[in-house]
């Protein structure tokens, strides 16, 4: 039997393919299954039923809900994940889009070849930008996304706005936290036993941002016509219209004064709005649950981070508009708190009294709406990672089960067919683990704001600005290198591409590097409780963590008891049938084994057969 190299230079066994066409289209049913036994150890999985795939409206939802990050971001996600993973079916190489994101991605060109010097001493390179070091890149992204791609900083931040808006200026730290705990095994139980409405909850909070950002889009426009008449209370407190304040705020000479000639508030600025305007991944960590993602994937996606993007630029001239720069840059100030204070606080004391409550029930609405997309997206990526055979525990948390719907439908009066829903109880499990830890962890801080704050830093500089980094660089490497072929497998317009993955690597190469220059003596850091090298320090530990995990896993582990002389092999046989006109992936048996170590043959960790 031939064994022909797939686009990662992992062998591929085909097993009784046929091509698509007119006598014969590749397609398996459940019953097919019975025709193959499975062996000890095999793990079974099914990808959601066309009626269980998340629609153009969900895509839509999952990505406003949790997002934004730049065009260029979005239009390197978008190749990536439509253009990898690639299977050789008959003479063709076919993209078949599969869950993980970065997972997939960051191993598919191979930039580290540029400095082979480096990597044979440091042993880095990364799973398919950077195709050896064996599971070096699945240790590298597995151990920093387990770790920080949580729910936990988003818990945080709802378990202080549900304080604040009872009442409590100064949140407790552990009341914060218990708070903290308990809505994230609420997301953890929601997804594990009803797939279908957690999707539900997810499109209804998304709706719900939305209508939220409109509102202060709308409130600062009325406001700058001097919509809201003050009431005598406000007028006597020295009350200023907001066209004068407008007008101040926009004169560049006033707005800009005094302005910091360091860099380290650039970069701290940077990573607090990446985390504000990343997501735009979300879509790419279950792609293989959207229906047609080839139509319902690309433009949903881009519609969505190009409306949030202009809805956020909106929400931002608003509080110019309303809030003086003097108290936005306050010590401790809400700008958002600030903003409904005097818009609708202004009409009258009770207003100006509630001000407060209600901006944190606003604020701890969408810190619930990013709870439920981040815990549904997150459990199926460490889902992705445990099927690599690489985590403790791997078969359980690669395992999925099979969750009886509850059929609405019927409940409606409607003819309607219950399938079960494939759920990773394994990934909600250790989602959930993780985020607990976390939340718990960082109760040194005794202000859960602080906590909040180390957590999104850490976030935005681990994955989403280092990996951001080397997808933007090797998709660059990518279109340039002539031995890769690139541009026969994507389809996206060359020049586009190019500048969309310069961009998306150069806007994160500046916190990445210029996160490590101190602030200068008048830039006093914007949290004293946090040190200035905090974030760096920590975002590369996390990325020694991982190298180190790869070297325990790849040098150590087949040296000791049972795996002494052995190397791991993860054996896949994917199972594909037809929609749409390009084959889709419904079906996945795993088995992990560790076999006699051949020194002779190539390094590698996966076999793949194609049914």
């Amino acid at each position: 039997m031939v064994l022909p190299q797939d686009s990662q230079g992992s062998q591929i066994e085909l097993q009784a393919h046929r091509l698509p066409s007119e006598e014969g289209s590749i397609r398996h049913d459940e019953a097919d299954l019975a025709f193959l036994d499975a062996q000890p150890g095999d793990i079974d999985l099914n990808n959601p039923k066309p009626d269980q795939r998340l629609r153009k409206f969900s895509v839509i939802c999952i990505i406003c809900n949790r997002m934004i990050a730049a065009i260029a971001g979005t239009l390197v996600y978008i190749e990536f994940g439509l253009t990898t993973p690639r299977y050789l079916f008959g003479r063709d190489k076919i993209s078949v889009p599969r869950n993980g994101g970065e997972l997939h991605y960051v191993r598919l060109s191979e930039f580290s070849n540029l400095c082979s010097g480096l990597v044979e001493l440091i042993c880095v390179q990364l799973k398919d930008i950077f195709k050896r070091p064996t599971f070096f890149t699945t240790c590298l992204f597995g151990v920093i996304f387990v770790f920080i791609g949580t729910a936990a900083m988003n818990a945080l931040s709802f378990g202080i706005r549900v304080l604040q808006a009872a009442g409590h200026d100064e949140p407790d730290n552990w009341k914060a936290r218990g708070i903290a705990i308990v809505v994230v095994t609420f997301a953890v139980i929601l997804h594990g036993t009803w797939r279908q409405a957690g999707i539900i909850v997810n499109n209804a909070f998304a709706i719900i941002k939305v209508f939220i950002l409109l509102l202060f889009i709308i409130t600062g426009f009325v406001s700058l016509g001097n919509g809201f008449k003050p009431s005598a209370t406000a007028t006597a407190e020295g009350y200023v219209s907001n066209s004068t304040i407008a007008s101040n705020n926009f004169d560049t000479s006033q707005s800009f004064k005094d302005k910091s000639g360091g860099s380290y508030g650039y970069v701290e600025s940077f990573l607090a709005i990446i985390f504000a305007f990343s997501g735009f991944n979300q879509a790419n960590y279950v792609l293989s649950e959207i229906e047609n993602p080839r139509k319902n994937y690309k433009w949903p996606s881009f519609f969505a981070v190009a409306t949030v993007c202009i809805l956020y630029l909106l929400v931002n001239i608003s509080y110019f508009i309303v809030v003086p720069v003097e108290r936005q840059l306050e010590d401790g100030s809400q700008v958002a708190e600030l903003f409904i204070r005097m818009t609708y606080g202004s009409l009258s004391n009770a207003g100006k009294t509630a001000a407060p409550r209600v901006i944190a029930a606003l604020l701890a609405i969408s810190s619930l709406g990013n709870i439920i997309v981040m815990t549904y997206t997150a459990a199926r990526v460490k889902q992705e990672i445990a099927k690599e055979g690489v985590l403790p525990f791997g078969r359980l948390i690669a395992n999925s089960i099979a969750i009886p719907t509850i059929p609405f439908g019927r409940l409606l009066g409607r003819t309607s067919k219950s399938q079960p829903e494939e759920t990773p109880i394994g990934g909600l499990g250790l989602h959930w683990i993780i985020s607990v830890l976390l939340i718990l962890a960082t109760g040194a801080q005794h202000k859960p704001d602080a906590s909040y704050v180390i957590l999104v830093n850490l976030y935005s500089y681990s994955i989403d600005v280092f990996f951001g980094l080397l997808l933007g660089g090797g998709l660059v490497f990518l279109r340039l290198s002539s031995s890769r072929h690139w541009g026969r497998k994507s389809r996206a317009i060359p020049w586009v591409s190019t500048t969309a993955g310069a961009i998306f690597a150069v806007a994160n190469a500046f916190p990445f590097i210029a996160s490590w220059v101190p602030p200068s003596k008048n830039e006093p850091p914007p949290n004293k409780q946090i040190p200035w090298f905090a974030t760096p320090t920590v975002g590369w530990c996390l990325i020694g963590a991982g190298i180190l995990y790869w070297a325990a896993f790849y040098y150590l582990v087949p040296r000791i008891g049972d795996h002494r002389g052995k190397e791991l092999r993860v054996h896949r046989i994917l199972f594909f049938h037809e929609e749409h006109g390009y084959p889709v992936q419904w079906h996945e048996r795993l088995n992990f084994s560790w076999v006699v170590k051949n020194d002779s043959a190539e390094p590698r960790h996966a076999e793949e057969e194609i049914e």
